[in-house]
């Protein structure tokens, strides 16, 4: 595997990650006013 390749896979994987987080923490930034209220868990839909 050639170290850009390797480099992409991990960049995806961070992404991945993050996604990961504020699903569990249920931010998001196209919510209106201010963050939500942080969950453990999955939680629903925050906005109108």
């Amino acid at each position: 595997m050639s170290t850009r390749t390797f480099l992409y896979a991990l960049w995806c994987l961070g992404v991945t990650g993050l996604f990961i987080l504020c699903t569990i923490y249920a931010w998001s930034p196209f919510a209106e006013g201010s963050r939500a209220r942080t969950h453990a868990g999955f939680y629903g839909p925050t906005h109108k």
